[in-house]
Parts: structure tokens; sequence; C-alpha cells
């Protein structure tokens, strides 16, 4: 019967098997929504389920909440701190291990063969990106990391890095991918249905909530959702099908 399910619940149980809560992303005072904006996708299409805001700027803050409304935040969960105190006392209270990217002296490189040993619940912060992390965080941090360069650029884009960062986390310990309680798991899954069905969905999809369908093989979209989303007259110059003319 499974394999008769709906492909998006299909394609939600894949997600689902690859989040993860054991990593978790931490930004820190981001003044560029756009950027905040890019770290959300990444965090999401990289299987972690949550990410911790500090945003001591309060128009920033609505930036970033306008921007995250419309895309990644659908699917992960963001936590909001008005401050560094706060968010650091939440993530002791939930028993993280926090781990800061900085360039100072002293920070550990996140490089093959250099990668410290994984804690079993870590969170890793990424700083401001005019000034990086700040002083209380990096008093307060188990550990200070950073991306080598081998450039004149002395630093990556903010986006860049945080993909950086947390895929290199990944490789070091494999087991991070899927590490999240059952408990949250069946709690996310509800969540998700609900915004996969609209109105009336648990009686729609009630036999696959309790009985989940086979996940797909292979999340890579299928040809006809890779069809691009850009404005028609560039669509028309460039002579590109959109999604829209292609349906």
């Amino acid at each position: 019967m499974t394999n008769n399910a709906p492909r998006r619940l299909r394609r939600a149980e894949a997600v689902l098997l690859k989040r993860t809560s054991r990593l978790v992303l931490v930004s820190e005072r981001c003044v560029d929504a756009h950027n905040l904006a890019a770290m959300l996708r990444t965090a999401e299409s990289l299987g972690v389920q949550h990410v911790y805001v500090i945003a001591q700027d309060d128009e920033i803050s609505n930036q970033h909440k306008s921007t995250v409304s419309s895309g990644a935040n659908t699917w992960i969960d963001v936590h909001n701190f008005s401050n560094t105190a706060d968010c650091i006392a939440e993530l002791r209270k939930n028993d993280f291990e926090i781990w800061a990217t900085d360039l100072n002296e002293g920070a550990v490189a996140a490089a093959p063969g250099a990668m410290p040993e994984m804690p079993s619940k870590l969170a890793v912060v990424m700083g401001r990106e005019t000034d990086g992390i700040s002083d209380e965080m990096r008093e307060l941090a188990d550990r200070l990391v950073h991306l080598p360069m081998y450039g004149f650029t002395e630093s990556f884009n903010l986006g860049v890095a945080t993909g950086m960062i947390l895929q290199r986390l990944i490789d070091a310990d494999p087991s991070i991918i899927g590490a999240m309680p059952d408990g949250e798991r069946n709690e996310l899954r509800r969540k998700w249905y609900a915004q996969l069905g609209g109105i009336g969905w648990e009686e729609i999809y009630a036999e696959w909530l309790e009985n989940p369908p086979l996940p797909l093989d292979d999340l890579r979209p299928t040809e006809e959702s890779r069809s691009p989303r850009m404005k028609k007259n560039l669509a028309k110059r460039l002579n590109i099908k959109t999604r829209r003319d292609a349906t």
C-alpha cells in the first residue's frame, strides 16, 4: 500500500530520514537579511532542523522574519533570541557543545585530518559579516574553529562559509545525518503532512500518518520540477521554458 502514496509524502519521508537535531546552526548578529536567508536555506538543504538566530538589531530582525516566512522556516525550526547570553543558556540547557567560527589565533582548522572529535550534540556559530563573533561568544564557546583559506581574500561570504562548515562537520561524522529522536521525527511528520495537505489534510493523509509510506530513493527533483523560476522577459530572452510554461 505504501508504494501508492502521493509522491510528496514519499519525498517528505525521505527528508525526515535524513533530518538531524544533533547538529544545529547559530547565527550571531547577522546584519544582512539576504545572507541570513541564504544560511537558513543552506541549513535546511543539508538536513539541519534547528537554527538559532541572535538578532540584536530590530530592523534586521524584522527583515529576516519577513524573508524567512516565504521559504526555509516552512520546514525548519527558527529560534529567535535578542542577545547572545540567552541563546547560550538555551544551548547549554539542551546539552549542546558550542563551536564558534573565528579567525583569531587559537582557532582549530575545520579541515580533514585536523577536525576535532564530534561531540554528541553540537552547535556551530557563525558570526557577523563585519567583525565575526562577539567577544562574549568567543569567551564562552567550548571551541573556536576556522575554515582554511588559500587566496588573497581575507574571508568567505557568510552564506558560503555556512555551507562549507556544515558540510565539513557532516563529512567528519556522517552519523550526524538522520540523528533525531523518534518522538521529534513523528512531530515533524504530522506538521509537514499538514503543510503538504492543506485543509482537511488529516482525513486525506490519515492512513499515511499512521503507516508512513516508503521514502523516495532519490531526493533530486524531477526533470519537470527543475524548470527554472525566473521573470518572463528573462526567460524569453534566454529562450528557456519556465515551470509555468511547462504546465
